[in-house]
């Protein structure tokens, strides 16, 4: 027999072709008894290479390529891990390498190699001049070097290159023979099968940013992952192969050497951490509660108490805890809560959260469940502008390398592979683009489902460069590109972090796992995730903006029963309100129009994909709750306030510890069966909840009603406790908007620099709310946007090609002295790298309105004001300054703006416009109610619109008819309309560019509409 020692997964990014499950199940059908996975420095692969070897019944054999200097060269060293001991080694070692160091030393090697099997390599290693020179007195020098410096190893031979090289691998054979050297068979595999050859040269192309044309990239034929009887016929000496056999019998590590759990939380007065928790909590409720804690509270609190600490999650809610207490101690606002959390006792006694789960009837088993042993999992939300100061307080906490960040991988998804293989395959960057726009733009979309679309598989047939493009694309797509860094997630470890996994550098001075977030849990590595919530900075600077005049404002002391606020959602004026933006969460709530908290709740749980069946039946018995039939009394009271429709996972818990008995504990194992679709665990507690039914009176015909109601739902049933709570947010956005419109939209414009649609579109609704939005000023303009009275200064950074920091630099330099005219501010803005493009753009935009020059003269006069500006430039003690009476300042001369041509240039500096507009002169004058084009952008179906025409461009058929693109606009956005020859018929001869028309058509894929009908504004 044999066994494959050096195999490289694609986890060698770029490297290999081979996906680690397909390897353990390939080398399975094979015959083989084990096999060994070796990626090049890295143990990416390890943790899912173990599960995939124990699931296709294989040994599996953990190694690593590794790095190592020899007389100043580095060679590849094959690594293989016999015992746990050596696969920590291994991991100590890639870490080495991962975290700064491009190679180990032979000492360095030598020091970790304890339970390692090292294997030295002919071809690719130090042996490999001397051996085609076939200088066998070099080879034994360098062999008997090796033999000194480190433990027992065994020499590569590898019969796979060339007749050439299977010559020159028989002299290496004799002189580690010599030496009394062991020799073993390496059979490098870099792909599975045979014809995979040309997708890895292909992949190599991508690597090194090469065509496939490119002779220098050779086809590495035969390194596939050979059959037990191909690699009998190659190796000779069946002695090589005998000794691969010894080697995998020898390594029986495990890809987990040693668990962890979480730091101990620093308790003062030494208490313990359950003790510590208990008397936090107790301080907690009491405050919450004004003094005088319910009965119902304390008891719940005790539950919760006791099933936390029974379980050893203590420590776990003191760090939580307290990183929280330090983000709000320097004024990090912290989320309401997230998830499931919100339904614990213990987290909104602690601060973790501002839900009180006994008022909302949410449920702590949701969370933690006893039966169902599994880690807590608290998520924070964080201001995206202040999460790395958390993380930096919680790296600083418990210690550099009792931290780290988690391993991503980016792939290669579907546009990014057709554009890597595109450019191998040498497919010009118009006809990959062209391709790449019609690949939708889904999430998880894949080529295959791509190929669906009639239109691109047509276009995939008719050209025989795209087939093979797709054909090869579509096997690669999938592989890890490169690595990134988990976009929340971070771990904490008690043991240092080495001692559990591998790790590499990360950003910001902290480590990151070599394994992604699904293999640490059972190394008992607790991810905790902290996002950064753009709404929250929003909310967090609105909030700091009202402090000025309330100093004891806050979002968490508002009154929940604020009749404006619900004026908000009832009209859906939600542009701006955290979850509640989208069209179709517009048009819910117009049919709900919320009165309580509870129906905006509701709103969040109902508009998702799953549950939009129930929303008719939702809203008819909303409408007429008289009307409902319950399928039992006992069930009502939990269905009561979703109007008899099942929306939430608690009600599915709460029907089965109603009817049929169930704790929640048991409830909640139920409910999870139903999510995830278990047949086997759902028909076990089929029978146990309809015997629990028998037993609370339920006849056998009514207990398989509730049972099938519930299994019909329930699966769909969204978490309550993220619904309140991410609710509450979206509340608080309201009550903001409702009551403190400036600053909330220039809270939003602010956060929405770099999207002009946004901003566009914010700036209409300020328009239509009185609040006048001024454009951008050198001499006004803040950081952000600046409120006078009851209207709003636009911050330069709205500019295009105008970043935060040039616009600080402006700022920085008008706070020594007003800029008093045009030539004043180019001579000293020339001194902070402004540009004569951004001069222009900040001109166009009209932000040097104020020096009361018409924009084209001063554009038409820029070359003289930079040429002004160096002439009067000295330099004086080392520094440039500006000696303004050195030279006379020239004139300008001056010109008028023309309206269209000012307007065009604002759209073209900022994506919107602020000046006198035309059209919304007649927009008022002549009453129009649709909506501006700004809300068709992202609208599908049937629209109906108001715009300007700008140009008309025709366009005659494949059988002869003639249609239009006709470009529009209005005071907000553009708009292609498609006039089809049937309509083009129709208005041809009144659509002519300068018009403003009315018009009703349907929204495509791709943000065009096609045009049902028109009327043209006399």
């Amino acid at each position: 027999m044999a066994t494959h020692l050096m195999v490289r997964s694609c986890y060698t990014l770029l490297g290999s072709t081979i996906r680690v499950p397909e390897l353990a199940i390939r080398a399975k059908e094979l015959g083989f008894s084990a096999v060994a996975l070796t990626d090049r420095n890295v143990l990416y692969g390890a943790a899912r290479f173990s599960h995939a070897c124990r699931d296709a019944g294989i040994k599996p054999i953990f190694g690593m390529e590794l790095d190592v200097q020899f007389e100043e060269e580095t060679f590849p060293f094959l690594l293989l891990a016999r015992t746990n001991r050596g696969f920590s080694n291994l991991m100590k070692l890639s870490t080495m390498v991962q975290c700064g160091k491009p190679s180990v030393s032979l000492q360095e090697l030598k020091n970790s190699s304890e339970g390692i099997t090292i294997i030295v390599y002919g071809v690719d290693g130090p042996m490999e001049s001397a051996m085609l020179k076939e200088d066998r007195d070099e080879i034994i020098r360098r062999l008997s070097m090796l033999k000194e410096q480190l433990p027992p190893f065994d020499v590569a031979i590898s019969y796979q290159d060339s007749q050439l090289w299977n010559l020159k691998n028989k002299v290496l054979k004799q002189c580690a023979g010599k030496l009394g050297i062991r020799t073993c068979a390496v059979n490098k595999s870099y792909y599975l099968n045979r014809d995979d050859v040309r997708l890895h040269q292909i992949l190599s192309c991508i690597r090194t940013q090469r065509q496939l044309s490119d002779t220098s990239i050779p086809a590495l034929n035969g390194r596939h992952l050979l059959s037990p009887e191909e690699l009998q016929a190659l190796y000779d000496d069946p002695r090589d192969l005998q000794r691969t056999d010894e080697i995998a019998a020898s390594c029986n590590a495990d890809a987990i050497v040693e668990t962890t759990s979480l730091p101990s939380f620093p308790t003062p007065s030494g208490l313990s951490s359950d003790q510590y928790l208990t008397r936090l909590c107790l301080a907690g409720l009491e405050k919450r509660m004004g003094g005088k804690a319910p009965s119902a509270y304390l008891s719940r609190l005790k539950y919760e108490l006791d099933v936390i600490t029974g379980m050893k999650f203590s420590d776990y809610f003191l760090i939580v805890y307290d990183f929280i207490r330090y983000s709000r101690r320097n004024g990090i606002m912290v989320g309401p809560g997230r998830g499931s959390a919100a339904g614990s006792l213990v987290a909104y006694c602690l601060g973790i959260t501002m839900v009180d789960p006994i008022h909302y009837g949410l449920l702590f088993e949701r969370f933690l469940n006893p039966s169902r042993i599994s880690m807590p999992d608290i998520d924070t939300d964080i201001p995206d502008n202040r999460r790395e100061e958390v993380i930096r307080y919680v790296r600083d906490m418990y210690g550099m390398d009792h931290t780290a960040n988690i391993v991503t991988f980016n792939t290669l998804g579907a546009k990014q592979v057709l554009r890597d293989v595109g450019k191998v395959l040498g497919i010009g960057q118009r006809d990959i683009d062209m391709l790449c726009g019609m690949v939708p733009n889904q999430p998880k979309i894949t080529l295959r489902k791509a190929l669906e679309n009639k239109k691109l598989l047509t276009v995939v047939k008719a050209d025989k460069r795209f087939g093979e493009l797709f054909k090869i694309s579509v096997r690669l797509e999938g592989l890890p590109r490169h690595t990134s860094i988990h976009a929340a997630g971070i771990i904490l470890s008690g043991k240092p972090l080495g001692d559990i996994i591998p790790l590499m550098n990360g950003e910001e001075g902290m480590l990151t796992s070599q394994f992604p977030a699904e293999f640490l849990e059972e190394r008992g590595l607790i991810k905790m995730d902290f996002l950064g919530l753009r709404n929250l900075s929003m909310i967090s600077s609105m909030e700091e903006a009202i402090r000025r005049t309330e100093p004891a404002f806050s979002v968490f002391s508002i009154p929940m029963d604020d009749k404006a606020t619900y004026d908000v959602f009832k009209h859906a004026d939600t542009n701006g309100i955290f979850q509640f933006e989208s069209e179709g969460m517009k048009t819910l709530l117009r049919k709900i129009r919320p009165e309580r908290f509870e129906d905006i709740v509701a709103a969040m749980a109902l508009y998702r994909p799953a549950s939009t069946d129930s929303i008719p039946t939702y809203l008819e018995n909303r409408a007429n709750p008289s009307g409902i039939r319950y399928l039992s009394d006992a069930v009502k009271p939990i269905l009561e306030e979703t109007y008899g429709v099942l929306v939430y996972q608690e009600q599915t818990m709460k029907i089965a510890q109603t009817a049929a008995g169930f704790s929640l504990a048991e409830a909640d194992v139920l409910r999870k069966a139903m999510s995830k679709k278990k047949e086997d665990d759902l028909k076990a507690m089929q029978g146990k909840f309809v015997s629990g039914c028998l037993e609370n009176g339920y006849t056998q015909e009514q207990a398989q009603d509730l049972f099938d109601h519930i299994l019909k739902f329930g699966g769909y049933g969204f978490n309550k406790s993220h619904a309140v709570a991410y609710g509450m947010i979206a509340y608080q956005s309201a009550y903001l908007k409702a009551r403190y419109p400036l600053i909330f939209y220039g809270s939003l414009i602010d956060s929405s620099v770099g999207d002009s649609v946004k901003i566009s579109q914010y700036i209409d609704e300020c328009r239509r709310r009185g609040i006048r939005v001024h454009a951008p000023d050198v001499n006004r303009s803040g950081s952000g946007c600046v409120p006078y009275g009851n209207e709003l200064q636009l911050p330069l950074s709205v500019i295009k090609g105008i970043g935060v920091h040039a616009a600080n630099e402006i700022i920085l330099e008008r706070e020594k002295k007003p800029f008093s005219d045009f030539f004043d501010f180019t001579a000293r803005a020339l001194l902070h790298r402004i540009t004569k493009p951004m001069l222009e753009s900040l001109i166009d935009a009209g932000a040097l309105d104020c020096f009361t020059e018409t924009r084209t003269t001063m554009r038409t006069g820029i070359d003289e004001a930079i040429a002004y500006s160096e002439l009067i430039r000295i330099e004086e003690n080392g520094q440039t300054v500006l000696a303004e009476g050195l030279v006379s300042r020239p004139q300008l001369v001056k010109r008028y703006d023309e309206k269209e041509d000012i307007r065009e240039k604002e759209m073209t500096a900022m994506g919107f416009t602020l000046g006198a507009n035309p059209i919304i002169e007649v927009r008022s004058s002549h009453g129009i109610t649709e909506p501006p084009l700004i809300q068709l952008s992202g609208a599908r179906g049937s629209v109906r619109g108001f715009a300007y025409v700008k140009s008309i461009r025709q366009h005659q058929t494949k059988n002869g008819s003639m249609m239009a693109f006709v470009k529009v606009n209005d005071e907000t956005s553009d708009l292609s309309l498609l006039v089809m020859p049937s309509q083009y018929r129709m208005y041809s001869s009144v659509l002519r560019k300068g018009i403003y028309i009315r018009f009703d058509g349907k929204m495509t894929d791709d943000g065009k509409c096609i045009v049902n009908s028109l009327h043209v504004i006399q």
